[in-house]
């Protein structure tokens, strides 16, 4: 059967691309807040922890809000919930407030991030990494037209405020025309409880990485550049969007390739690319090498969380909820700890020292894809020979003896 895309896979999309927009709007303006406020490195990295700690509550809870008050109206709730944060950012002229506000941000995108997630495997079963790859493509699509907008914004003097507070135009379009479509009802509780198997956690433990590895470049990426090349902060967000042209064709890419080829396989071949193009960037003494480094690694990074989330969501396709929430939660988590991580050890040695980070967090996602690849084969192995000693021990007639 072919994929199809209707009318709540663009809806679904369309969110998923606006939350990804404001999920990267913390990392990109904290050059702006650390010099409008006066911040420290690591009290500028508060604010994309505080994203992540609220997404992680999010995730930890997302399945059973879901079942209390049914999907659709979480859908839209959530939206309401980040747009709200991101409002409160751009009013706040302190850190406590600021940092509040992302914290707001956090809570209504990892729900909308969780519901979106497992709406899309639901509504289109086997095909889910086909869905789940082009939804990321939308959101790398954003990141673009996030650093287009913040330049825009910077050129023509209206500032990083007006960029954010124009992109809640989307949510608001969006709900007032599609308010009223039906979406699929939440798995029974059944499926939205009970313990995953250790499959899935090592699975989780690998998304950890990648998305740790992909929050230190996304958070930290324009005050290094903006170091290492001797360049404006303006200038350093700019430069930003080489990296996230390269999520853009890394997932284009990812999304054809998973038509043909196993998200396992293209997941190893994307680590191996970002572990390159980090090893240009890192050195980085020109903005020219640093574009280069950043398209390389944004091509290899775009693809690790969709196709992470693909093989994650795969190993329990009928509760796809449960795991997309403990999907989130352990994203959020790596957004909680490497930003602030790298902040701190920033602080202390130099951001370049610091982003030590990101090579090391490449590493333990190859291995714990290894280990992924390992325990799905033994499970394969056990159902085959399960049935054969089932026949085994029936006698001639059917029966068991």
């Amino acid at each position: 059967m072919g994929f199809r895309r209707d009318r709540l896979t663009w809806v679904a999309y369309v969110l998923l691309a606006w939350f990804a927009f404001l999920q990267a709007t913390p990392g990109l303006v904290i050059p702006h807040l650390r010099d409008e406020l006066h911040m420290s490195y690591a009290v500028g990295g508060l604010h994309v922890a505080a994203f992540a700690a609220g997404s992680t509550l999010a995730g930890v809870v997302s399945a059973r809000v879901e079942t209390r008050i049914g999907r659709r109206r979480l859908l839209w709730s959530a939206a309401g919930c980040m747009a709200a944060g991101a409002v409160g950012l751009t009013v706040g002229r302190v850190a406590a407030a600021t940092v509040g506000s992302v914290l707001v941000m956090g809570v209504g995108g990892g729900l909308l991030l969780a519901t979106v997630q497992a709406l899309l495997a639901d509504h289109h079963g086997e095909r889910r990494a086909v869905a789940l790859t082009e939804a990321n493509v939308a959101a790398a699509v954003a990141y673009v037209v996030l650093t287009g907008a913040l330049s825009l914004a910077a050129l023509i003097g209206a500032g990083w405020r007006a960029a954010v507070l124009a992109s809640l135009l989307v949510p608001t379009v969006a709900w007032w025309r599609d308010r009223r479509l039906a979406v699929e009802a939440p798995a029974p509780p059944e499926k939205a409880a009970g313990r995953l198997p250790v499959v899935v956690w090592l699975a989780t433990a690998m998304l950890f990485c990648t998305t740790a590895a992909e929050w230190c470049v996304t958070s930290w990426g324009s005050s290094f550049v903006e170091t290492a090349a001797d360049v404006s902060s303006d200038t350093a967000v700019s430069l930003m969007s080489a990296y996230f042209a390269g999520f853009v064709l890394g997932r284009t890419l990812g999304s054809a390739l998973t038509r043909r080829h196993l998200p396992p396989r293209l997941l190893a071949g994307a680590l191996v690319l970002a572990a390159v193009g980090f090893a240009v960037l890192w050195p980085a003494r020109s903005p020219v090498q640093a574009v280069v480094g950043l398209l390389l690694v944004g091509t290899g990074i775009g693809n690790l969380f969709p196709l992470g989330l693909a093989v994650t969501v795969g190993l329990v396709p009928g509760r796809s909820a449960l795991a997309s929430g403990r999907a989130v939660v352990a994203t959020a988590l790596a957004g909680l700890l490497a930003p602030l991580t790298v902040g701190t050890l920033a602080d202390t040695t130099s951001l370049t020292a610091a982003l030590a980070v990101v090579p090391a967090a490449l590493a333990l996602a190859a291995v714990a894809l290894a280990l992924v690849a390992v325990a799905s084969r033994r499970a394969r192995s056990a159902e085959e020979v399960s049935p054969q000693a089932d026949r085994a021990a029936r006698s001639p007639d059917g029966r068991r003896p």
